[in-house]
């Protein structure tokens, strides 16, 4: 059974496609290279808005970094805050759609977003 993928794993991958080094990409999102070290090998845990940077500076995925890292974007917070009650009662009732059914409540969500 293959193991899941982490942070870490994930970090070093994506830098490792991008050919920067571990001193470059910490300058790149204004941490030292050693702390990126520490991200890579597990020892640390980064914060969301690190995630963010490294995403942006990786064309990476932040969600699936922010996974990855047991972290959730600010701005989900944001929306779970400003909606305390209906947030949580919403993702209980969909909790069991199908892949395909979340692709089409996407495309839905998407569609009103754009028509307001």
């Amino acid at each position: 059974m293959a193991r899941k993928t982490t942070f870490a794993d994930r970090l070093k991958a994506l830098r490792t496609e991008k050919h920067m080094g571990i001193r470059e990409l910490g300058r790149a999102v204004d941490v030292t290279g050693m702390h990126i070290s520490n991200l890579e090998k597990g020892k640390s845990a980064p914060s969301s808005d690190l995630v963010g940077k490294l995403a942006e500076v990786l064309d990476a995925n932040v969600d699936e970094l922010l996974y990855l890292a047991d972290q959730v974007d600010p701005e989900v917070v944001d929306v779970i805050h400003s909606n305390p009650l209906t947030v949580p009662s919403f993702l209980r009732s969909a909790k069991n759609l199908t892949p395909e059914q979340w692709e089409k409540l996407q495309k839905q969500v998407d569609k009103m977003t754009k028509d307001s």
